[in-house]
């Protein structure tokens, strides 16, 4: 494998730019469509393309935090506080509550 230069890692990163936008447009697509067969024709719900643009875009957002933390770690011009920990925390807790509201409006339903 060549070693990439500068243009060579410009251009990749570009590309992977577009890919991951078109990726997480079509998946929103996907499911607002689905959403939209649901409430007009009652058809089933399917949570998978709702649940990849969440981790898509959990994971590219924590990935870019911690890797900004990384970074000025140990730089003195750069001081700030780790909000890598209390973002995963925070996810965390939101989505357990989410679940618990979800599964309590599904029983009483």
């Amino acid at each position: 494998m060549k070693k990439l230069d500068e243009m060579d890692r410009k251009i990749r990163l570009c590309s992977e730019e577009i890919a991951y936008r078109f990726i997480i447009l079509v998946m929103s697509i996907w499911t607002i469509y689905n959403c939209m067969q649901t409430i007009v024709k009652g058809a089933e719900y399917n949570i998978l393309p709702g649940l990849i643009v969440c981790g898509a875009v959990s994971v590219q957002s924590f990935s870019q935090m911690y890797i900004k933390q990384k970074m000025i770690d140990g730089d003195e011009e750069y001081i700030q506080p780790n909000n890598f920990l209390w973002s995963v925390v925070w996810c965390l807790v939101i989505s357990a509550i989410l679940r618990l509201l979800g599964t309590y409006f599904l029983v009483k339903v």
